[in-house]
């Protein structure tokens, strides 16, 4: 008898365990903290720019047109209550002089990817 009260006891634990991590409310995946070393490429900018943030490279794609990306003088990533981040999904913005862009992705790239697409742009 002692054997099912244990696993009795172990799947009740185990089920409040996962309706604990299910009430937790999840971190957007596809968020990332910017980091002060960033470069923006945004040559040819409409759909989309190129970010290395740190050791990192992303392609930024905007949710409509942003013509005024390629060629404002100021370019600042947004995101209400969460100071330092960039999220897709329509929850960052990007801020021009003339135009606040939507962000619909932002999407990983290796070095190399990164470094190809910038060069195509030029």
């Amino acid at each position: 008898m002692k054997r099912p009260t244990s696993l009795f006891l172990l799947a009740t634990c185990l089920a409040a365990a996962a309706s604990v991590q299910a009430a937790e409310p999840a971190a957007p995946a596809d968020c990332i903290t910017l980091s002060p070393d960033k470069q923006v490429v945004r040559n040819r900018a409409d759909r989309d720019v190129l970010l290395r943030n740190g050791d990192q490279h992303y392609l930024v794609r905007f949710a409509r047109s942003c013509s005024s990306a390629a060629m404002s003088p100021k370019l600042d990533f947004a995101t209400p209550g969460q100071d330092g981040q960039l999220c897709g999904g329509g929850v960052s913005k990007l801020h021009t002089n003339s135009q606040s862009c939507d962000v619909a992705a932002v999407e990983p790239l290796t070095a190399e990817q990164f470094n190809r697409k910038a060069r195509a742009r030029r």
